[in-house]
């Protein structure tokens, strides 16, 4: 158990790190966007083009994933991390770093074999809070890219801000071969528990067709192309919003932000917690709980916009309170596909989840920045946050009808499994 959490550590560093990396750019959008003379919706396309690129590779990574070691594959993406970034730093034109900046999203589709390793440590009913806590991942990195963005970018050059997290991502590459414990697919399953000796699940392409057919998995990918359109929208805009609307100075508004993240991280890991207590008690738990926090915070998000600008105490009080709720799905969505997907194609159906993700997500960027062009960026963060998590909340309501048999179906054919290993051996 011991190598298991020294392999959950520098995983979890790893993807802080990356998560560093990759929203470096959002305190330095305004650096960037002076230096080249480009406009909301030329910056919103950088941003849109690498989740393009991100939803191309989710599949590439998935398959290969669930066919190889999943340990050297987070090596070579971190690796392919580095060097782009290190390409997003030496460039000279607008376009030559849209390029660069596009070819980010190689790596940044590789982090569902992360979730997937892990998956095969933990077995389900403990999963959804480790999970959680890998989420955490997302606003630790964000505020250490926070911080990284405006101290470094403002004092010494966007430029040297990605040379510092494109090297920081080698030397993390490496350890994560040296030190990651590669396991069994499928060694964490209850049924399977002290059956596997080797790796003999991989993947498989019947099994990962099948993913397709099965309504949990459709609701699933659904509510995730709505589902991420906020959180690209508030993390590639909101630091901006803070400062050209809000009137927030640099400094304020990096406080502000890293509040946020701060609560953000706690509710990750606390709606991974709940989730987990309330998939003990009740097979369908983690989805009705997923569904009031989709409608809550399509609610909260509202009403901390139409706060009065001059109201700024209030308006960071509500803020964090809605930090605390809007990522307490998350954790749950990602132990849901693993609950409902066999083992050799667990990376598969998470990537399959990102495809439906980054393919509604990639316009989020693009839109918000035409919106805020058109009108404001407190009007584009208002429509598209609030209108996409009610359609989540819809969404979710339905999935938590149709999920337990999906569920039940992957608990009867693990237990298929078990006997003819139990046969095997005798």
């Amino acid at each position: 158990m011991r190598r298991i959490w020294i392999s959950i550590i520098f995983l979890f560093l790893f993807m802080t790190l990356h998560q560093a990396d990759k929203y470096l750019i959002s305190p330095l959008t305004s650096l960037i966007m002076k230096e080249f003379n480009i406009s909301h919706t030329e910056m919103g396309a950088v941003f849109t083009l690498a989740i393009i690129v991100s939803a191309v590779f989710f599949i590439v990574w998935g398959y290969l994933y669930d066919r190889y070691s999943r340990r050297l594959l987070i090596t070579v993406a971190g690796l392919i991390w580095g060097v782009t970034t290190w390409f997003s730093a030496i460039v000279r034109t607008f376009q030559q770093f849209m390029v660069a900046r596009s070819f980010t999203g190689v790596d940044d589709a590789s982090d569902s074999g992360i979730y997937s390793l892990v998956s095969d440590y933990i077995p389900p009913k403990s999963r959804g809070r480790i999970i959680g806590l890998l989420s955490t991942s997302a606003a630790i990195g964000t505020i250490f890219g926070t911080i990284a963005g405006y101290y470094i970018g403002y004092n010494m050059g966007w430029r040297t801000a990605f040379i510092i997290t494109g090297t920081l991502g080698i030397v993390i590459a490496i350890l994560v071969y040296l030190i990651v414990m590669e396991t069994p697919r499928g060694s964490a399953e209850p049924e399977l528990a002290g059956l596997l000796r080797e790796d003999i699940y991989k993947f498989n392409k019947d099994v990962a067709l099948n993913l397709l057919k099965r309504r949990s998995m459709f609701l699933l990918g659904l509510q995730g192309f709505f589902g991420v359109f906020p959180w690209q929208v508030i993390t590639f805009w909101f630091f901006k919003y803070l400062v050209d609307e809000r009137k927030f100075t640099p400094e304020t508004a990096t406080f502000t932000m890293i509040l946020l993240l701060i609560f953000l991280t706690f509710g990750n890991i606390l709606g991974g917690v709940i989730g987990d207590y309330l998939f003990k008690k009740y097979i369908r738990g983690r989805i009705v709980f997923s569904t009031i926090i989709a409608y809550l915070s399509a609610l909260l998000i509202y009403l901390i916009l139409i706060i009065p600008f001059s109201e700024v105490n209030l308006f960071i009080a509500g803020s964090a309170i809605t930090a605390l709720i809007i990522p307490m799905a998350g954790p749950n969505v990602s132990a849901t596909v693993f609950d409902i997907a066999e083992p050799e194609v667990k990376t598969t159906a998470r990537g399959i989840l990102r495809i439906f993700e980054n393919s509604g997500s990639a316009l989020a960027p693009f839109m918000a920045g035409i919106l805020a062009d058109m009108y404001s960026l407190h009007y584009a963060i208002a429509l598209i946050c609030t209108v996409t998590w009610t359609l989540c909340g819809i969404f979710f309501t339905i999935l938590s009808i149709v999920v337990k048999d999906d569920i039940l179906r992957l608990r009867r054919k693990m237990a298929e499994r078990a006997e003819e290993l139990k046969k095997r051996v005798k």
